[in-house]
C-alpha cells in the first residue's frame, strides 16, 4: 500500500456544504487545492496520511474507480478506533492539535451547550511535500 501511495496527490475541495465526491458544485480554482496523499512533517520528518473523509475528493492520475477504492481504504483505516482520540469535555478545556499530522472532527453536542472554536494557523517552513 505504500507504493501505491507513495508519490500520489490527492485533490481537496474546500466548500464543505456541497462537497460529495463527483460535485463541483460551487467548486473553482480558489476552492480545491491538490496535496500530497503522504506528507513529511516538516520537523519530525515522520510521514502522515494527508486526506480525509469529507474534503478529499480524488486521487489525481487515477481513474474514478481505482481513486474512490484507494481513498476508502484510507479513509477507514485512518478512522480506526486505535488512531482516534475522542476529547470528553469539561469546562474551560483547551484541545491544540498540529493540523500536519492530525485530522479532526466534531461529534454532535446538546444544542444547549455553548462550544467556541477559535482557529489560528502558524506559519510552517515548507509546503507539505
Amino acid at each position: 500500500m505504500k507504493a501505491k501511495v507513495e508519490g500520489r496527490r490527492a485533490v481537496n475541495h474546500y466548500v464543505y456544504n456541497s462537497v460529495v465526491r463527483g460535485d463541483k458544485q460551487g467548486v473553482d480554482a480558489t476552492s480545491q487545492a491538490a496535496h500530497p496523499v503522504i506528507r513529511t512533517h516538516d520537523e519530525t520528518n515522520r510521514k502522515a496520511i494527508y486526506v480525509n473523509r469529507l474534503m478529499t475528493v480524488k486521487i489525481e492520475g487515477m481513474s474514478e474507480q481505482e481513486s474512490d477504492a484507494l481513498l476508502n481504504f484510507l479513509f477507514d483505516h485512518c478512522e480506526k478506533p486505535e488512531f482516534v482520540y475522542t476529547h470528553v469535555w469539561r469546562k474551560g478545556d483547551l484541545v491544540v492539535w498540529d493540523n500536519r499530522c492530525s485530522s479532526h472532527a466534531r461529534t454532535d453536542f446538546p444544542s444547549d451547550q455553548r462550544r467556541l472554536l477559535l482557529r489560528t494557523t502558524v506559519k510552517g517552513t515548507s509546503r507539505p511535500y
